[in-house]
């Protein structure tokens, strides 16, 4: 199994601020700053309510607390994230945020068992 990512920025030294501070600067990656990928795997643009709502807000501010601030803004920041486990192609289970907030369990959707 291999792990990887597509992200929104066409700017390398961008996505390496993002990815060495989490030791990902090893994982591959693919740049879609179109998010031709992000379509295809049905990941919608955001509204207001997705960003602008309790959970949000408040996992926004918990964030802050811990100095974790957001940076500028990379790519289409209104592109919904998601999370894939691929097998020979095939979408084998799938994550796809309903809020910006949201936080998939990413060990419960590596277990292929």
């Amino acid at each position: 199994m291999q792990l990887a990512f597509v992200h929104l920025s066409n700017d390398e030294a961008k996505a390496q601020k993002f990815f060495v501070p989490h030791k990902l600067e090893g994982v591959p990656r693919i740049a879609d700053p179109e998010g031709r990928l992000y379509q295809a795997f049905g990941l919608v643009r955001a509204d207001w309510r997705q960003y602008f709502n309790m959970e949000s807000i408040a996992r926004m501010l918990g964030a802050w607390m811990k100095g974790h601030w957001a940076g500028l803004p990379a790519g289409d920041v209104e592109r919904m994230p998601g999370v894939f486990l691929l097998t020979n192609g095939e979408i084998r289970k799938a994550f796809r945020h309903k809020l910006v907030s949201d936080r998939p369990d990413y060990l419960s959707l590596a277990n292929v068992s």
